[in-house]
């Protein structure tokens, strides 16, 4: 499954086709789709399946991301489409899901993801 995400990333970048992107992150969410449950009535622990570290996924991963969130940011202030909102929320899940891979946590808080998110979750919860 990593190969194909590997490659099925590449491959989208390469043609620049933001439907490779949206299957990309709707295949990354389902293989890990169990870290994005949280039972809060249970106590805390740890997932059985860890996420990859972020050297394992493509090198320009973080890149290609951040350009999207800033885009839903820059279109969420008119009112994102269904399928801006979809590809919102993937990006949203793709970065839950990394972070529950505590060794990339820092990285993900040095860059402007959280600001990003923040801002489009006050526009959204505004609209």
């Amino acid at each position: 499954m990593a190969k194909f995400l590997l490659t099925e990333f590449s491959g989208g970048c390469e043609q620049r086709d933001p439907d490779y992107l949206k299957l990309w992150l709707e295949i990354f969410i389902s293989s890990y789709e169990r870290c994005l449950d949280v039972d809060f009535e249970k106590p805390p622990s740890r997932p059985e399946e860890v996420p990859p570290v972020l050297t394992l996924l493509p090198d320009n991963i973080l890149q290609v991301l951040r350009h999207q969130l800033l885009q839903c940011v820059q279109k969420a202030s008119d009112g994102l489409e269904p399928e801006q909102q979809n590809l919102a929320l993937l990006l949203l899940k793709f970065l839950i899901i990394i972070c529950r891979n505590l060794s990339n946590v820092e990285e993900i808080g040095t860059c402007s993801y959280i600001n990003h998110i923040i801002t489009m979750t006050t526009l959204y919860i505004q609209q």
